[in-house]
């Protein structure tokens, strides 16, 4: 885990060092390495929970109630919070794309769904437009927010 760099987001390299095994032992995120054949680290992925407000978001009923699954008029949605999401750029051909990372989610999230239920997930990225094109390229939806200004865009992962 030591060899690992991002050098595009150090906050991501930063978790990975030094924060992840705190929160796993905390019981606040899981964290995911994603391996090769050889056991080098090709990417990571964190997990949690959050409670989303859904006022703060110029959405539609009928997307509130799709995404509740019960009530149109939901206040809150509890959702499946990708953390953390990076590449390992310290590899010289490290083949993993984002499509990729975002199967091995895929499949973890799809592990919690039959356990616990849900059926949002999300992820908070900063205010970078090349950073939410990829995540749209990769069938990631940026829920629009109503006039505040916030520093984090939430997209939905449509698993």
């Amino acid at each position: 885990m030591r060899s690992f760099s991002c050098p595009t987001n150090h906050d991501v390299e930063l978790f990975l060092h030094l924060k992840s095994i705190r929160f796993e032992q905390a019981d606040a995120a899981r964290t995911y390495l994603i391996l090769d054949k050889e056991g080098s680290l090709l990417a990571y992925f964190s997990l949690t929970f959050k409670e989303l407000s859904t006022n703060k978001f110029s959405i539609s009923k009928t997307k509130i109630k799709k995404l509740n699954g019960i009530s149109k008029n939901a206040d809150s949605l509890k959702v499946y919070l990708i953390g953390q999401i990076a590449k390992n750029f310290s590899l010289r051909e490290n083949p993993i794309k984002l499509k990729d990372i975002l199967f091995h989610i895929n499949i973890t999230i799809e592990k919690a769904q039959e356990l616990i239920g849900g059926r949002v997930t999300i992820l908070e990225c900063q205010k970078n437009s090349n950073v939410i094109d990829l995540y749209e390229k990769n069938g990631l939806e940026k829920l629009p927010t109503k006039g505040e200004k916030n520093s984090l865009i939430t997209m939905l992962f449509n698993n």
